[in-house]
């Protein structure tokens, strides 16, 4: 995902005491950087897996594996990110930030007890998950070899404020083939 602009993307998480998620805002601001307004967007949640263990705002994109014909044939469990700053993907566009801040998932998006968090995706920049992360990958067990397509769809209950809703799609052609793997058989007991 990357924010290709015209503003930052600012969600900020709110915690009532006792309560296990927190309520997620997004922010707007004008071009002199003043705030002038707000909207309920979702949730945050609190991702306790190594290599997450931070909040994450609840559905910002979701991933599917679809069928050669673009038909969904597996879904992961993926929705949830911390936004942060972590490449930069065009700081030609306009209003590219060239010197981000938040740009390490460790810091930018809060601790277990945090009663607020403030992510930000800033113009130019993009959040990207690396492929080893726990809760990102599809079950193929029972998907047969074949053609398909891994899309990556940003914002896919469109709670999220945006001028342009025609580019939160994103398709990668893979190529799924071999035979599946067979667990290994147990050994015989052994008797003494």
């Amino acid at each position: 995902m990357w924010n290709a602009g015209p503003a930052q993307l600012v969600v900020d998480g709110f915690r009532s005491p006792g309560k296990a998620k927190m309520d997620a805002y997004q922010y707007f601001y004008d071009a002199h950087g003043k705030q002038v307004g707000y909207t309920p967007t979702g949730t945050m949640e609190w991702d306790p897996r190594p290599g997450h263990v931070h909040w994450h705002f609840t559905d910002f994109a979701s991933y599917r594996l679809l069928k050669a014909d673009k038909k969904e044939a597996v879904r992961s469990g993926k929705e949830a990110f911390c936004l942060a700053n972590t490449d930069a993907v065009d700081y030609t566009v306009k209003n590219a930030n060239w010197h981000p801040y938040n740009t390490d998932l460790s810091t930018a998006c809060g601790q277990e007890n945090s009663i607020s968090v403030r992510e930000v995706l800033d113009v130019g920049s993009g959040d990207t998950y690396t492929q080893d992360l726990p809760g990102q990958s599809f079950d193929i067990t029972d998907v047969p070899n074949g053609t398909y397509y891994i899309q990556v769809l940003a914002n896919p209950a469109k709670r999220l404020k945006e001028t342009n809703l025609d580019n939160n799609s994103a398709l990668r052609k893979v190529v799924l083939g071999g035979t599946p793997a067979t667990a290994p058989s147990p050994s015989p007991p052994t008797t003494s």
